[in-house]
């Protein structure tokens, strides 16, 4: 049984008439009647019968009627979904990320992923590395995004490099430091150093680059995020090591300055993609893919 096969079927019935129904589908006459005596061979079962010069349904006839109109609407019902789906007006989104990379890389292209398919269902979930890499691997997301770090691999995952970032040394612009071609890490002994335990990935490194030189701070200030950080740096509170990801727009503003610090681009760190192995990438996936590699380098 095909699905060509019910349809040309579903023809006869509303036709009573195989000329009429071979006129209708752009087929032979012969072509209806094999496809209907085929039919009947594989059921074992008589679909129509002559009485007279009219061409009647059976009893079996009604009864695969309904079944057959089901079958090929649900087919149809499929393949319209289906090319709804490929031309993203319908079809939902899940993503996971650290709030970080969430911020400061993604929302940009998720405002544009949501105003070139408004239709499809958008959710993006803030979460730990460690939920991020489970979410994916349970399928309970599409994709994660991550730093990179020991914990992440998977044999269930297909983990992408996107971006690789480096900590900046930032200051407010008229920073006594401005003009120096190069800045020793120790001159920052006994200069008011800003951190944010938030990412506490960035934190980490930025502590680990400090202890590696044998750099004492006399004074920390501790602003718990971020944007809270860049606007002390701004109030002149202090300088600050930090992503250079999360100040490339207030440095490109003018609003921070990055001073020259010596070893600084020996802090490099990745940001990474993860998928499932096991599912190949819904349209909605591969849409906002393709959307994000727009804004990378």
């Amino acid at each position: 049984m095909t699905l060509q096969q019910l349809k040309t079927f579903l023809a006869v019935c509303e036709e009573m008439s195989i000329t009429q129904a071979a006129f209708k589908l752009f087929i032979t006459q012969s072509a209806v009647s094999q496809q209907i005596k085929a039919l009947e061979e594989e059921f074992d079962i008589k679909l129509f019968e002559k009485r007279g010069r009219r061409l009647c349904i059976t009893a079996e006839g009604k009864i695969f009627r309904d079944s057959a109109k089901e079958i090929v609407e649900n087919a149809e019902h499929i393949a319209e979904k289906l090319k709804a789906s490929k031309s993203l007006e319908v079809g939902k989104l899940n993503i996971a990320s650290t709030h970080h990379l969430a911020q400061y890389l993604l929302m940009n292209p998720l405002l544009e992923f949501h105003k070139s398919y408004p239709k499809i269902d958008l959710s993006l979930y803030t979460l730990d590395a460690s939920e991020i890499k489970s979410a994916v691997e349970s399928k309970k997301v599409d994709i994660g995004f991550m730093p990179d770090g020991a914990a992440v691999f998977s044999p269930h995952l297909r983990i992408t490099k996107i971006y690789e970032d480096r900590m900046a040394l930032i200051a407010w612009p008229g920073h006594p430091w401005r003009e120096e071609e190069k800045i020793k890490p120790s001159q920052l002994s006994g200069e008011p150093l800003v951190f944010a335990s938030t990412p506490s990935s960035i934190n980490e490194i930025a502590l680990a680059f400090l202890k590696r030189h044998h750099i004492h701070i006399d004074t920390v200030i501790d602003v718990g995020n971020i944007d809270l950080l860049k606007e002390a740096v701004r109030h002149r509170v202090g300088v600050a090591l930090t992503s250079k990801l999360a100040v490339r727009e207030d440095i490109s503003q003018g609003s921070l300055i990055e001073l020259p610090l010596s070893g600084i681009d020996e802090l490099s760190f990745n940001f990474l993609m993860l998928t499932h192995k096991e599912e190949e990438p819904s349209y909605p996936s591969w849409a906002f893919q393709k959307i994000l590699k727009g804004y990378l380098p």
